[in-house]
């Protein structure tokens, strides 16, 4: 088990959720003197923390969602000196990373899991935009109506930072995007040219809070798994959210599957970016896989 962890709680993660750990969590910190527990105020501050106690701590705790887990991802892997491994207790409204790394969703067994002596090293992907910003992400982005959704549902609070509100997001959406042209490169060679609804670029099998966007996607392979949903009408691409669940929306003619080590995508300049569900701009964007770079505290199975 890690001698000093850090434990970084993002209270409002999860409709408040998260912040309803803290006098659990105090309980359980309260014999490892080495321990330190922060709650975070602002948006940036889990990623300035980690990024501090990166050298100073053998382990860093996300108590929160994707937001969170990312925010610690990103402190963990610019700092200089990282030795500290990354555990989750996911308690926001997607857990989509928790779910592709198969980790308990109940808070007290992810706490095991989180604290644990069990750590796997776990590839993350790295973006750079066209303005030549770069940021790692853990689980999925994409480009395209997925994106526009992730960007309406950072305005939302509440209930409509779950499931539901998604749905509805997603719904309310469809009704002003357009599909863009865009041009997909894999690996620097296969160039594949597309009027798209969206492309989503994975690390893991989940997005959207539960979607199994890429369902052969492993986060332990060294390889981004691209959904390409082509030219699709709306009415067509409602009709396929309950097999976006079931993961069984790669049957349809309209959508491709591809894989490889690096994606460039460039298209239109008012195309939307996601990371995890955050935004990161418009096109041109480049994604490259880095394998094995992250030790995360995971249950075996």
């Amino acid at each position: 088990m890690p001698e000093a962890p850090l434990v970084i709680v993002n209270p409002t993660a999860g409709s408040g959720r998260a912040g309803r750990l803290v006098t659990w969590l105090q309980e359980r910190l309260a014999r490892r003197p080495d321990a330190r527990l922060a709650i975070t105020s602002a948006a940036g501050e889990a990623e300035r923390l980690a990024s501090r106690a990166a050298g100073e701590h053998d382990r860093v705790v996300a108590v929160g969602g994707d937001g969170t887990v990312q925010e610690v991802v990103n402190g963990l892997l610019e700092a200089s000196g990282n030795h500290a491994a990354l555990g989750i207790v996911p308690v926001g409204s997607g857990n989509d990373l928790a779910r592709s790394l198969r980790l308990p969703s109940e808070p007290a067994e992810a706490w095991t899991a989180a604290i644990g002596n069990v750590e796997v090293p776990t590839d993350v992907a790295r973006a750079r935009s066209g303005d030549g910003r770069e940021r790692w992400f853990a689980s999925a982005g994409g480009i395209g109506f997925d994106a526009q959704v992730a960007a309406a549902m950072t305005h939302r609070s509440g209930w409509q930072r779950g499931r539901a509100g998604y749905l509805l997001t997603t719904v309310s959406e469809l009704r002003r995007f357009r599909n863009r042209s865009v041009r997909i490169t894999l690996d620097g060679e296969e160039a594949i040219e597309r009027d798209v609804l969206l492309v989503a670029i994975t690390n893991g099998s989940f997005y959207g809070g539960g979607m199994r966007i890429a369902p052969d996607a492993s986060v332990h392979d060294g390889m981004l798994d691209l959904c390409i949903v082509g030219n699709v009408s709306r009415l067509t691409a409602i009709g396929q959210l309950p097999n976006l669940y079931r993961g069984t929306h790669t049957n349809h003619p309209a959508v491709e599957m591809r894989r490889g080590r690096t994606v460039e995508i460039d298209g239109d300049g008012h195309t939307l970016v996601h990371l995890d569900g955050e935004p990161f701009g418009t096109l041109p964007v480049r994604v490259e896989m880095h394998r094995a770079v992250l030790n995360v505290a995971m249950v075996l199975r």
